[in-house]
């Protein structure tokens, strides 16, 4: 399904899930997400002060995405493509039985990050 230019705020709405959509041009704000499949596209999209607990960004597409001020605890990003995302003052921290976030191939293309916690090591700032 679809979402174009919508605003979702402190939760997703139906018929909106992580799951098998294509969001473009979309705004999140101050979203908790706990477990659960993150396998859609998102293309253009803006996550604020989100936070993802267990998640897993399964073959996750996210082009010119811009995360600010999101916290992933334990969130697992299997396969994902991000191209030309942004990430500023974010957290990937570990979850309360001490898992930390994963990254197994994920291919990064222009990513930027600014003031991030244990994202460090996976990409270098390049334009």
């Amino acid at each position: 399904m679809l979402f174009e230019a919508e605003r979702f705020e402190s939760r997703l709405t139906k018929p909106a899930s992580w799951e098998d959509c294509a969001f473009r041009y979309c705004d999140f704000a101050h979203i908790n997400s706990q477990g659960g499949s993150i396998d859609s596209i998102f293309v253009g999209c803006t996550f604020e002060n989100c936070e993802w607990y267990w998640g897993i960004f399964n073959l996750a597409i996210l082009v010119q995405v811009k995360f600010k001020g999101c916290t992933f605890r334990g969130t697992a990003f299997s396969g994902s493509k991000f191209v030309e995302c942004e990430f500023t003052d974010c957290e990937f921290t570990m979850d309360n039985l001490n898992g930390e976030c994963s990254f197994d191939d994920v291919a990064w293309y222009k990513c930027r990050q600014d003031n991030c916690k244990g994202l460090e090591g996976e990409f270098r700032n390049k334009h």
